[in-house]
Order: structure tokens, then C-alpha cells, then sequence
């Protein structure tokens, strides 16, 4: 498109017979901006301003570049213009019947033609479609039977201007407008006595401005196909920004281009006027459809669009237009869908951040307490939610000014049970886990925030994690506090203070594991659960946060929980066979040998080749031993070894 685009480079001739509110003249603006553009025809007949309830016009009438009859000899034509720019491309667009241009192949060039009525005119057009080089037709039903006349046919639906169909600022002072033709005794007419006995409903027969002022005047704008055709009303008002009511046009495309309950509302014979009274009684509900329609028919559906498409196939060679198909992948380009577009707007009081805190004493082992984290939190927005394992503990807490909400377990339902429970409860899609141990400030908050959003496909941050030798239950590599400079995907987070995305999560289904309460492997499970579903876990570098190990479990010789006694050990002993048995069974089912792959050889892949690089050999051989001393056999190490050595 890159050279059609540049007027002094092409030349359109465009012909249609020189009325102003005719599709002609919005492809006319449309082209006139790509290129070099003389339109050709004779004027509108008066007559027909007349027959056709045209009075109404208050464009201004069109002028062609170069005027003639009905019936044009374009042979003749090109001989009295020659002060013309010689046409690279010839377009005749259906406008008035009558208009048929003659001897088009005095041009010299390629000629094409837009019908669009072919619903009402389909055996004119199948002959009028012999005559061109390219035929582009608006009604995708008839697409197949054009073919096998001419296979150079083209599905190009209509569209909408969004500098004339474009939303006036004006108070909504009807419940239904409609603009447009009313055939007595016609299916429209009966169809609009009945919304007009049950709604305020607005008819007038407008054009341009006038019609966009009505559109954006309505709560709703009615639209009825008369043949199954996709008509201009759909487009145009879209843009406006009102709610479109239409019909469904059967095998026009509509049904793929255009959502009902979205992106318009689609009615049909038995429900016209409880459709209408249902979308009159959801405003909020309406004018988000309204919104989105408008914003998918200026992403795909202007005739600047469909111009530059019309132009890629006659002068870049395109195979053929866009399909019903890519318009609407086109049109949704950037656009979350309805449901996340809603969500997103019903959340917008949400707080900012949860925190979800699982406590069952004072930690008194500890430094820190779930005291001093409610302290801490004073400072940093979001709501907080506590779930207490112990009731005397909730009893004495659950009045404290920094917590929004909690629960209180008769029980100790351990850590994973409190850490669901809290998501449950939490309204945020940043969900911050945290120890009652544990000392945060807000750089932290901040930092494993910003990590959640922008890292690829994260699911899980924290500022401390690991890389997992699965079946040994231990550690390749761990990402201490103040060991590491950026963030790294690694296997697993750790358990003491992460963040999640709560929406990433619930849409994948994944959950804590229950099976290991009270505590030990909940965050090495969930790390395997975000890497199966094709989700991310990383650390990333703060050192804004303090935390002691086993803050409670020190001070107690036996966990309680769910109405029995453990020893850590014990815990950790049987929570360990779990794990194991768990996922080789996962991986064995679903037949995943990856699932129980850490990503640290391939970490020290590009650990190594980047100290190589940086020139740091020595820190790199050392690297390399180690890694080769886990996988002797594997041929990936085996040649960073050959090329260490060369290096």
C-alpha cells in the first residue's frame, strides 16, 4: 500500500452519479486522502430527490470533476478531459439506476465496480459485473454466485465515516430513533408500530449531520435488513456511539463480525419490544455495548479501510479482501474482551493490592509479629486480610483498625487452607501473600508489584526463590536476598512473602494444595502448578523486607492442626512423598517428563555464555564444573564445555 498511498503518485477515477449522501461520497473522502482522486458522473435528477424523499439533504450538492450523461462514452470522455490526470485505476460505484457507462476499456487501465444492493438488484448485477476487471460486492451472501460469473469478485462490506457518523454531545430525549426508508405495508413498518406503541421512538429521514445528531439524541437506534442485507445503518450507527438494535442479516457476515449482548443488541420478530425495554432499563449495561461497537467499527469497518483493502487487491495483488473472519480479529486488535473489559470496569473501586496474612500466634520466636506487619501496613495502601488459625488470637485481633476483613478457624487449617481462604476473600488482582513474621516495606510492595505486571506471562513474584532439584527434594541454586541484581524465572518462590496475580490464577484454576497442611511445599507445588499451565514464576531483586526463618515452628515442639499433633519433622516427612508422588504421577498422566525439569541448566546456560562474553573465564569454568557435575551426560553442557575450552 505503501506507494497507493502517496497522492502524487496514483490516480482514481471515481464515477457515480453526483449526489451527497450517496456511499459514493464517503469513499470519495475516503480516497482523496490516499491519492490522487477526479470523480466522474452526471448529476442527481431532480426528480428523483422527489421519488426518493430526498428533501431533506442539507449537504452540499456534489460537483464532479468531470460531468457527464448517464450513459458516457468513456471513450469520448477521455478524448474531451485530456487536461485531466490519466486514470490509473477506474471505480464505478452503484448509485442511481440508469448509470452505465460505456467503451470502458478506452481507460487503459484496470476498471472496477462496488455493488451494493444486490439483495433488491441481483440479476442487473451479475450482468453488470462482466464488464469490469475487478467486482467488489457489500452483500457477502451472493459472493459464491458473482464468482462463478466473475471470479475477480470480492466480498467489501459496508462501513461508516467517524468524522460524519461521529457522536454529538446532546441529551439522549428519545428511547429509539430510526432514520431511513418506510415501504407501506412493509415488514420495517410493521416492526416499528409496534416499538412505537411500546417505546418513545423518533423517526425522522435525515442525512449526514442531522441523522448523526439523531443517533446520538437516542438511547437506541432501531435498524431492520431488508433482504438479509448488511446495510450502512449498522456502521454508522456504531460510530456514533449509541446502541445499535438490529435484526440478524442471515449469512451477511453479521454474525461473525459483531457479538450480540457486546457489541450491539440483536432482536428478532417475537422479542423486538422486551429486547428494547430490556436495554432501556440497563443503561450502564447499554452504553458499555455502545462504547465497544463504536470502538470495533473504528478499528476495522471506516471506508478508509475498506478502501485500502479495495486498493491492495486491484493494485498490490492481494489475493482477496479481508474475510468476515479477519475483520473481526482486525477490529478487536488491542481490545480486551467484553468480560475482562467489564470486569475491569465493575472493579475500578477495587483496592489496590490485598494482603493476605495467615496467623496462629505472635511468632515468639520472632522479631517480628503480626503487631509489628499490621504496623508496617499503616503506611501501604490495600486492603488486608487475616486469616487466623488460632480463635483465641482472632478473638483478641479482629477489632484492629488495619484490618479490612478476616476469618477465624476454630482450628489451625494450616497455611495453604488460610492462604485459599484469604484469596477467596480478596477483591484486588495483586494478592500479596505474607508471613505475620515478616517485616515489609513499601519499596518491596512496589517492587514485586511492578515484576507482576511486566514480566512475561508472571504469575507469581517474590523477592526470594529457587530453582528445584526435583528429585532430591533440595535446591540447585537459591536467590537470597541481596545475591542477585534482576529478575530471574526460576522454579518456586518463596512462601513467606510473594504476590499473585489473582485474576492469572483463577482463570487456570490453580490453587493451593490442601493435602500439605499444616505447612512445608505449598510454594514448590504451586510453582510446578503456574509452570504447567504455561505461567511464569520469578524473584526479583529488593532487599525493603525482613523475615526470619521459622518464626513460630522454633518455638513449638509440635504443630496443632485440625484437631492433631506433628513435629516439623515429621510434617516435612511426609508432606516430601506427597510432593513426589504427586507430580511424577502428573507427569506420567499427562505424559509431561518436563513437568519435573527444573529451568536452572537453563538458566546456567545463559549464566555461563554471558560471563563468556563479559570475559569472566574463570567465574565461568566454575560455573561449568558445577553444572556439568549435575548432568554429565547432557549434550547441551558437553558443548558450552568444548567451546569454554576453545575460548
Amino acid at each position: 500500500m505503501s506507494n497507493l498511498t502517496k497522492a502524487n503518485n496514483y490516480t482514481v477515477w471515481l464515477s457515480y452519479v453526483a449526489f451527497p449522501v450517496t456511499t459514493a461520497v464517503y469513499l470519495e473522502r475516503a480516497l482523496r486522502r490516499l491519492c490522487r482522486t477526479v470523480t466522474v458522473g452526471p448529476a442527481m435528477p431532480p426528480e428523483l430527490v422527489e421519488q426518493w424523499q430526498l428533501q431533506n439533504m442539507k449537504a452540499p450538492a456534489v460537483c464532479h470533476d468531470i460531468e457527464t450523461g448517464f450513459e458516457p462514452d468513456m471513450m469520448d470522455v477521455m478524448r474531451r478531459n485530456q487536461n485531466q490526470p490519466r486514470p490509473d485505476l477506474y471505480i464505478w460505484v452503484e448509485s442511481v439506476p440508469g448509470h452505465n457507462p460505456h467503451h470502458l476499456s478506452a481507460l487503459d487501465c484496470p476498471t472496477a465496480c462496488y455493488l451494493i444492493d444486490s439483495h433488491l438488484n441481483l440479476e442487473k448485477h451479475l450482468k453488470r459485473c462482466l464488464e469490469f476487471d475487478h467486482v467488489f460486492i457489500a452483500q457477502r451472501e451472493y459472493l459464491p454466485t458473482f464468482r462463478e460469473v466473475n471470479p475477480k469478485t470480492y466480498w467489501l462490506p459496508l462501513g461508516c465515516d467517524p468524522e460524519i457518523h461521529c457522536h454529538w454531545p446532546v441529551e439522549k430525549s428519545c428511547d429509539v430513533g430510526f432514520v431511513g426508508g418506510v415501504s407501506a405495508g412493509s415488514r420495517r413498518e410493521e416492526l416499528l408500530l409496534r416499538l412505537s406503541s411500546a417505546v418513545n421512538l423518533r423517526y425522522e429521514r435525515c442525512f449526514w449531520n442531522e441523522m448523526a445528531q439523531l443517533f446520538s439524541a437516542s438511547r437506541m437506534v432501531f435498524n431492520n435488513a431488508v433482504r438479509n442485507d448488511l446495510n450502512m445503518r449498522v456502521f454508522e450507527v456504531m460510530s456514533t456511539g449509541t446502541l445499535l438494535l438490529s435484526d440478524m442479516a442471515r449469512n451477511s457476515g453479521q454474525e461473525i463480525l459483531f457479538a450480540d449482548g457486546a457489541d450491539y443488541a440483536c432482536y428478532h420478530e417475537g422479542n423486538l419490544e422486551e429486547t428494547a425495554r430490556f436495554y432501556l432499563d440497563n443503561e450502564q449495561l447499554r452504553e458499555r455495548i455502545a462504547r465497544r461497537g463504536q470502538r470495533l467499527v473504528h478499528n476495522a469497518h471506516t471506508y478508509s479501510h475498506r478502501v485500502e483493502d479495495l486498493l491492495a487487491v486491484v493494485c498490490n495483488g492481494k489475493s482477496d479482501t479481508f474475510s468476515a473472519e479477519q475483520l473481526r480479529e482486525r477490529s478487536l486488535a488491542e481490545m480486551p474482551t467484553f468480560y475482562n473489559e467489564l470486569i475491569s470496569s465493575l472493579d475500578a473501586n477495587k483496592p489496590v493490592r490485598s494482603f493476605v496474612i495467615p496467623v496462629l500466634d505472635y511468632s515468639p520466636a520472632s522479631e517480628y509479629s503480626i503487631l509489628t506487619l499490621l504496623e508496617d501496613l499503616k503506611t501501604i495502601d490495600g486492603e488486608v486480610i487475616v486469616v487466623f488459625n488460632d480463635a483465641a488470637v482472632g478473638e483478641e485481633l479482629k477489632g484492629h483498625p488495619r484490618i479490612t476483613r478476616h476469618a477465624i478457624m476454630k482450628q489451625n487449617v494450616g497455611v495453604a487452607r488460610g492462604w485459599n481462604v484469604g484469596l477467596d476473600m480478596a477483591e484486588a488482582d495483586t494478592v500479596f501473600i505474607v508471613n505475620a513474621d515478616a517485616h515489609i516495606e513499601l519499596a518491596a510492595v512496589e517492587a514485586l508489584e511492578q515484576g507482576l505486571k511486566t514480566l512475561p506471562l508472571a504469575a507469581c513474584v517474590g523477592p526470594q526463590g529457587a530453582f528445584v532439584n526435583f528429585s532430591l527434594c533440595t535446591d540447585y541454586s537459591y536467590f537470597d536476598k541481596g545475591g542477585f541484581d534482576r529478575p530471574i524465572e526460576v522454579d518456586a518462590v518463596s512462601g513467606f512473602f510473594f504476590a499473585v496475580n489473582r485474576r492469572l490464577i483463577n482463570e487456570q484454576g490453580i490453587r493451593f494444595e490442601s493435602s500439605y497442611t499444616p505447612c512445608y511445599f505449598e510454594e514448590w507445588d504451586i510453582g510446578m502448578q503456574i509452570r504447567v499451565a504455561g505461567l511464569k514464576n520469578y524473584v526479583v531483586p529488593t532487599s525493603a523486607y525482613d523475615h526470619h526463618w521459622s518464626g513460630t515452628i522454633r518455638a513449638l515442639r509440635t504443630i496443632p492442626y485440625m484437631g492433631r499433633e506433628e513435629t516439623a519433622g515429621e510434617i516435612l516427612s511426609r508432606n516430601r512423598q506427597y510432593f513426589l508422588a504427586k507430580w511424577r504421577d502428573i507427569a506420567k498422566k499427562t505424559g509431561r517428563a518436563d513437568v519435573l525439569e527444573s529451568g536452572w541448566k537453563r538458566y546456567m546456560i545463559r549464566h555461563i555464555k554471558r560471563l563468556l562474553a563479559e570475559g569472566n573465564n574463570r567465574l565461568a569454568a566454575d560455573r561449568l564444573a558445577l553444572l556439568s557435575s549435575h548432568f554429565p551426560e547432557d549434550f547441551e553442557v558437553a558443548a558450552l564445555a568444548r567451546y569454554s575450552a576453545l575460548s
